[in-house]
Parts: structure tokens; C-alpha cells; sequence
């Protein structure tokens, strides 16, 4: 939800004759496209953002042994000026949606998922806080929120993809689609709220592979750390929905996830103990058991999640920004409005899509003991 940009300046400091040459990530709020520019104000992400960036990350990053997100040099509400993760000196980089996760890129997110979590808990320590509390009016759902008409969009259209489901079509199956399908999505605003009895930290909530940036070996084979950057879905809640949403969003096929999710959870809990103790804070602050229950709450708000973006993810590479470019009018009506249209566009030019896009609504319904047929 912005314009990107890149800013460049050369400098000469003081009396000195050498020049510097500086980098920044810009990011802003639409300029051009006015369109797009209204979308931005009116759902407040970019406010969200700018007030996480000036308030919060600044206190979570002083917990952390190494920085999770980029430094910021300017923050204002219509504008962000950040390190630039994408010169050839910072030496990251970021993963296409093709390029496949190895064990070791899901276990140094997760480290830096547990280190942003454990650094949540001892800021609220060290300061005797509660960031749900003193940050409930920039810590807002924009995302699961039947507020959110993107959402409400996604949603019928995830509902459509159900009811059209080839393997779906007997009548118990469609009677649940019909008849219940639609509420239990309209009620995933509950599960992305503070836990009145599961321990809550700030959690990022969008750690999907345009998020994430890498730097490798000399050899550029093996990942040694990642940084994180996008804070507009951030939350106060339990840890798992973010764990599970990125570990569902970044597996090149379901068949591998499900095979290797739970020794996943597994390392980020001990993680997350480890990091606890290196801040002096009680290992179980989040038991085992406590996160294996939060996991089973969270996982069905992620599979919702997937169920709207996965057909946004298997767009025509380049078709969004071209619509957004050429036909904003049109494009913010497939965002905001009416998305089925534009499933029956794109299945013309990739008769595979709708294909493509079945799978999550067949993890949803396999959720509720519905067995594909």
C-alpha cells in the first residue's frame, strides 16, 4: 500500500574535497495515481506503518543481537525513508516465488521471527507495558476486518472458488459453503485480536518471500541471516498465527509443508526459549503446551488468509501493476469490489488459474472434515 522509490545523494562533509555517495528505500504514500491514493488514506496503512516505525520497532530493536528490520532516517505520515536492502553493498537479496526455501531459510526466519517476539516481552519488562494497551490506536486489524472492503471482496470471492470447487459438489459439502462457509470467514477478525488468556507479543504478520530479504556465503549458496520489512499488517497477539503464516506462505508445494511444519514449530519454540534466556526472562513464558494450542486457533485464520491471496499471488507476472498503471479504476474494483470478474479475465489468458487457486479453499473445508470427492 504505497509508492516505491529510490533516493541517491552525493555529499561532501565538511571542508573535505572526498564524496559520499548514500542510498535509501523511499517509500511513500501514492503520488501519482490518484486512485491508489485515496485506497491508501482511506484504510490508514501507511499511518500504521509510519507510527510502528517511530514508536515501536525503535524499543524492539534495542532486545534484538543483531537488526531484524532496515534502520529508518525519516519517518513522517505520507513518508519513509529507509536502508536500502537492494545494493550490491548490503550484499541482500530477495527470493522469487519460484526460487524454493530450503531448510535453512525457514529456520533463519523463524530465529528472527522468535528474536522479534522475545524482544517484545522484555521491552514490556524493562518498561512495565503492555504494547496491546499503550499502542491499541496504531495496532488496529486492517486486514481481517469486515471494515476492510478488501477483505469483504476476498472473501465472496474465496466463497465463490468454494461453491465452483470440482471436488466439492456433493450436498454436504456445498449445504456448509452455502449455508455457514461465509460467517466463519466474516468471524476472522476474533482470531487476529489480543489472547485474553495466551501470552501476546507484537507480531509482524506479513512474512511472505517480497519480505524478506536474504544475504548468503561467499559461494552465494547458503542464507546467513534475513531482515524483515513491511509492518503494515503488525498485530499485539499470540506468536502462531505469525509462525504459521509464514511457514504457509513460503513452501513450494503443500505435500513438503506438511511433512516438515512440525519440526519447524518445534525449532521456533526452542529458539524462542533460547532467546527468553538471553534476555533473563523466564524460559516458559510461552509453554509448549500454551503454543501448540495458540498453533490450532491460529491455523485456520492463515488458511483464510491464503485463501484470498493465493489467487493474488498467481496473477500473470506484471498484470497487476500494468492494470494498476493503465486501468486503476477497473484494478481497485478487482481489489475492492468484485474480484470474480477478474478471475474469468485471467483464466483467458492462463486457463490453469483457476486450478492454481483451488487448493487453499480445499484445505479450509478438509479443516472442517469435509473430504474432497
Amino acid at each position: 500500500m504505497g509508492e516505491y522509490y529510490k533516493l541517491e545523494i552525493d555529499i561532501k562533509e565538511g571542508n573535505s574535497d572526498t564524496e559520499r555517495h548514500l542510498n535509501f528505500f523511499v517509500k511513500s504514500v501514492p503520488v501519482t495515481n490518484e486512485v491508489y491514493r485515496d485506497e491508501c488514506e482511506r484504510k490508514g496503512f501507511f499511518r500504521k506503518e509510519s507510527s510502528i516505525y517511530a514508536n515501536i520497532l525503535p524499543n524492539i530493536q534495542r532486545f534484538a543481537p543483531a537488526d531484524l528490520f532496515p534502520k529508518s532516517y525519516l519517518v513522517r505520515s505520507d513518508i519513509l525513508v529507509l536502508e536500502d536492502f537492494s545494493i550490491p553493498e548490503k550484499g541482500f537479496k530477495q527470493l522469487s516465488k519460484n526460487d524454493v526455501y530450503t531448510t535453512k531459510h525457514l529456520q533463519l526466519c523463524l530465529q528472527l521471527l522468535a528474536r522479534f517476539h522475545a524482544a517484545s516481552l522484555a521491552w514490556e519488562a524493562e518498561a512495565s507495558l503492555n504494547i496491546g494497551e499503550q499502542f491499541k490506536d496504531v495496532l488496529i486489524e486492517l486486514q481481517l476486518t469486515a471494515a476492510n472492503e478488501w477483505y469483504i471482496t476476498g472473501i465472496q470471492a474465496a466463497l465463490y472458488i468454494a461453491q465452483t470447487h470440482p471436488k466439492y459438489q456433493y450436498p454436504e459439502a456445498q449445504e456448509f459453503i452455502n449455508q455457514k462457509l461465509y460467517q466463519v470467514f466474516l468471524d476472522m477478525e476474533e482470531l487476529s485480536k489480543s489472547s485474553k488468556t495466551l501470552r501476546n507479543v507484537l507480531c509482524h504478520r506479513d512474512s511472505w518471500n517480497s519480505n524478506i530479504f536474504w544475504k548468503y556465503d561467499k559461494l552465494d549458496k547458503e542464507p546467513l541471516e534475513c531482515r524483515i520489512v513491511d509492518f503494515q499488517l503488525t498485530r499485539y497477539s499470540p506468536p502462531a498465527i505469525d509462525v504459521l503464516n509464514f511457514l504457509y506462505n513460503n513452501f513450494e508445494n503443500p505435500q513438503r509443508r506438511d511433512k516438515e511444519v512440525p519440526d519447524l514449530l518445534k525449532y521456533y519454540h526452542k529458539t524462542l526459549r533460547e532467546e527468553l534466556k538471553r534476555l533473563n526472562l523466564s524460559e516458559d513464558l510461552i509453554p509448549q503446551q500454551e503454543f501448540e494450542e495458540d498453533c490450532r486457533k491460529a491455523l485456520l485464520a492463515v488458511l483464510t488468509l491464503r485463501s484470498i491471496c493465493v489467487p493474488l499471488f498467481n496473477l500473470p507476472p506484471g498484470w497487476a501493476a500494468h492494470m494498476r498503471a493503465t486501468e486503476p479504476k477497473t484494478f481497485d474494483a478487482y481489489m475492492n469490489s468484485e474480484r470474480i470478474a477478474m478471475f474469468e479475465r485471467v483464466s483467458q489468458m492462463d486457463p490453469t488459474y483457476m486450478g492454481k487457486i483451488q487448493y487453499p479453499l480445499q484445505e479450509i473445508m478438509e479443516y472442517f472434515n469435509f473430504k474432497p470427492k
